[in-house]
């Protein structure tokens, strides 16, 4: 389902045609034009790209590297605690200290060091940094409570808050006190490279000032208006030209944030269609980062990256949409600033797996959290299917496509419950046994229904997709899905493996799963030949659990030896395709064809011998 505000100011009526082989959405659509984020902040306008992590439904956004690395806070696996995150080269990592009620980052360095403080069981506050991946506690000098909100590239200097045993609240940096003349408390946030400090002080009335501190000491500061109404103000970072980034909170309202100078005015920035937006970090390029709440109660994380007016209302449209829980199929109706990929569209979504038709193959290309890369290219007039465990509202913000073909079509939405069936559905998982899996795919099939289907390997991940685009059953609770792991030689190179479909698994219509041992066998054995009966030719599969001199011996039904096949030393492996089993041409050791009839085989290797019988039909 899709819903449109009605404050539009432009609106794009677009459909695209609904024909199963292109997996495309029939419908109209009515877009929404709201250029929040094009008004300009401090003379400067803005797109506008959301950071998210698949199956993180809170992802705070505090602070940022010079390179597009993120750091803050989020919640713990269980979802019982707040605890910090880095998202470094693309890598989400959570940071928990030992026996802390939370842990938050709101500092981080061009070298990866990232800095913040956690409340203790007490409930008082410490410093943290995360250096060499270990988290080590930091207090200032003589504070009863410790609060970093800054690391300097150049100096390696924190700064932050502390509190003295008395309770009063001082900024510092690096070793040095920071206090504004005749202050309640004092507020350091953040130092830039040339020495410039910005915060916030609260006066003798209780009032809330923010403040630029200069590198030879002065404080230049302003005063509010209706300050007697906020809650707070902070001033949270400066960038090297002096633009500012800060959030406040009057009395009964939501935070806000706010950029610019304090010369040309500071300005509200607004996540479009958001609850609230938080922004807390500044970058040298005039980029915002922080985080928003969307309509359903999820936390995004964003980087509003300065650009020309004209860009940014290019780039401002916004298309509110609500999806419900379980399976929808949707069509992206806004070209983001930066290109989207599955993983960012499950980000945006929540989604717990993503499904498109690779048209080209008519095969179906799943993408779940566990891969290894961002997946498949998002594109306009294109149908996706998601699913997401629970309804979502949220909004799409970006440009017209370019291409009217791609222009913007609604969601179609299909909840899943026991009532209904699931028409869409992914096997995903990774391998284990193997240092890489160049070539290799994984083979699915559903005993119930017969169906079977493949995918490559990427890396030691693979997906498996299904869906019936006529919304019928693909699987149900109690399935047995059979996978096998098969190498670029045809190779079948594991055990089956067998997992039952839960109600879980319906729910996110996923399957994950974990398959050990590819490559090696648990124990040596001989399997039956292949064709049986054959003539005049046959191929001999079999495993070994280790390394073993393997020989194959047949003989006649009078236990005469026909012909012995040397293999020699072969590694632990299966040897089941017709480029790895052992083959016998049908002809004895003299190299004359043999009659007609029954034969037996045996596998003779260091600590194991069987053997099978087989039939030569002429």
């Amino acid at each position: 389902m899709m819903r449109t505000n009605l404050k539009s100011v432009t609106w794009f009526n677009a459909f695209v045609l609904g024909i199963c082989l292109n997996f495309l959405v029939l419908s109209n659509a009515v877009a929404q034009v709201d250029n929040q984020l094009s008004a300009t902040a401090g003379g400067t306008n803005y797109t506008v790209e959301i950071i998210n992590v698949p199956d993180v439904e809170f992802l705070a956004v505090t602070t940022s590297s010079d390179f597009d690395d993120y750091a803050g806070y989020t919640l713990s696996g269980d979802g019982e605690k707040e605890v910090a995150f880095t998202l470094i080269d693309g890598v989400f990592m959570r940071h928990d200290f030992p026996g802390s009620q939370k842990t938050h980052f709101y500092a981080l360095g061009n070298d990866g060091r990232a800095a913040g403080h956690y409340q203790d069981a007490d409930g008082m506050y410490h410093g943290v940094i995360l250096e060499n991946g270990e988290l080590r506690q930091y207090d200032f000098p003589d504070a009863a409570q410790t609060f970093i909100y800054g690391i300097s590239d150049a100096t390696g200097a924190l700064t932050g808050n502390w509190i003295d045993a008395s309770g009063v609240l001082r900024g510092f940096s690096g070793d040095e006190i920071i206090e504004f003349p005749g202050a309640r408390e004092t507020h350091a946030h953040f130092v830039n490279a040339s020495g410039g400090m910005v915060g916030s002080y609260v006066d003798a009335e209780g009032l809330f000032h923010p403040y630029v501190r200069t590198p030879d000491g002065r404080f230049v500061s302003l005063d509010l208006a209706r300050a007697e109404n906020l809650e707070f103000y902070y001033v949270h970072g400066i960038n090297d030209v002096g633009t500012l980034v800060g959030r406040s909170k009057r009395v009964g309202d939501i935070p806000r944030t706010y950029v610019g100078t304090f010369r040309d005015g500071l300005q509200e920035l607004a996540f479009p269609n958001s609850v609230f937006t938080e922004g807390y970090n500044i970058n040298q390029d005039g980029s915002v980062v922080g985080h928003y709440q969307s309509a359903d109660g999820r936390v995004h994380g964003f980087i509003a990256r300065p650009v020309s007016q004209a860009v940014s209302n290019y780039f401002g449209n916004v298309y509110d949409v609500t999806l419900a829980k379980g399976l929808n199929m949707i069509s992206v109706p806004l070209a983001p600033p930066k290109p989207m990929s599955a993983k960012a569209l499950a980000g945006l979504t929540g989604a717990t797996t993503v499904i498109t038709l690779d048209s080209a193959n008519q095969l179906f290309v799943g993408w779940t959290p566990g891969a290894p890369n961002a997946g498949f290219p998002i594109q306009g007039g294109k149908g996706y299917i998601v699913n997401v465990p629970e309804s979502r509202n949220f909004a799409f913000v970006g440009a017209p496509w370019s291409d009217r073909r791609s222009a913007a079509a609604p969601a179609v939405s299909v909840e899943i419950s026991q009532d209904q069936n699931v028409w869409a559905f992914v096997v995903s998982g990774h391998l284990n046994g193997r240092t890489e899996y160049n070539g290799y795919r994984v083979i699915v099939r559903n005993l119930r229904t017969g169906s079977t289907l493949s995918a490559s390997v990427d890396g030691a991940y693979f997906a498996a997709a299904t869906a019936d685009l006529a919304r019928r059953s693909v699987v149900e609770v109690g399935d047995m899905i059979e996978l096998h792991v098969v190498g670029p030689d045809g190779n079948i190179e594991s055990h089956a493996a067998r997992f039952n479909v839960t109600p879980e698994h319906l729910a996110n219509a996923v399957l994950s799963v974990r398959i050990d041992g590819v490559g090696k066998p648990q124990r040596d054995m001989l399997l039956q030949n292949y064709p049986n009966p054959f003539n005049p030719e046959t191929w001999i599969p079999y495993q070994l659990s280790s390394d073993s001199p393997v020989s194959v011996s047949i003989y006649d039904t009078t236990g005469v030896l026909v012909r012995t096949l040397s293999l020699g030393i072969q590694p632990a492996g299966f040897y089941n395709s017709r480029g790895r089993a052992a083959h016998w041409d049908g002809r004895n050791a003299f190299g004359e064809q043999v009659a007609s009839g029954v034969y037996f085989y045996g596998l003779h290797t260091q600590g194991f011998s069987a053997a099978r019988k087989m039939l030569i039909l002429k």
